[in-house]
């Protein structure tokens, strides 16, 4: 039986979406034991994930047919704002080690399933604002904008998107590709996190 592109997205990308939640840090959060120190070298390191890979998504020739709303969806302004509320100077988040090995999003359903992990994590992102906001000495609307996202609109934007998936993925060769991308994002999210982890400090 042919799967639904969001149902087979979910299904196959699942083994690798529990790996990168069940980092150190997210496991701070979800237990309540995550500092502010380790909450913000959290950010860090989307930062340095996510700012490179939305620039390449823009310059990607393949984010117009996509359908993609990049501009309405960035979350890089998002992670700046965090991090300067955080304590970190413009200079200093600009000079953050940034990830080189990023997904592939050259195409349209390449870019579309790569972003279904990141739009995704919007809907985790309100489960963990409100921990973060009963631990932390951070707000929705300070320290918190990248996990809070799109606030109270974010399961409208995320049905939209789905939407935009489903459309897309019609198109049995562009659900493979689409499903592959999604899986390549979160094992390359997960290994620049594992690099952090096993970094000498």
């Amino acid at each position: 039986m042919k799967l639904h592109i969001l149902e087979r997205l979910k299904a196959e990308s699942a083994p690798y979406h529990d790996q990168v939640e069940s980092n150190p840090y997210a496991a701070g959060i979800m237990a309540g034991t995550l500092d502010l120190d380790a909450y913000t070298h959290y950010l860090e390191l989307f930062y340095g994930f996510i700012a490179p890979l939305e620039e390449q998504a823009e310059a990607s020739g393949a984010l117009d047919a996509s359908g993609y709303d990049l501009a309405d969806r960035r979350k890089t302004p998002m992670l700046e704002q965090d991090l300067g509320h955080l304590g970190l100077s413009p200079e200093q988040i600009r000079a953050l080690p940034r990830c080189s090995d990023l997904p592939d999003v050259s195409t349209p359903g390449k870019l579309l399933g790569c972003f279904y992990v990141i739009e995704g994590s919007t809907m985790g992102g309100q489960m963990i604002t409100r921990q973060l906001s009963k631990t932390l000495a951070v707000s929705p609307e300070a320290g918190l904008r990248y996990f809070n996202a799109y606030g109270a609109q974010t399961r409208e934007r995320w049905s939209a998107f789905r939407e935009r998936l489903a459309e897309a993925g019609a198109d049995e060769s562009r659900s493979d590709e689409m499903t592959e991308a999604a899986i390549s994002t979160f094992r390359l999210l997960q290994r620049w996190i594992d690099a952090d982890l096993t970094a000498p400090r």
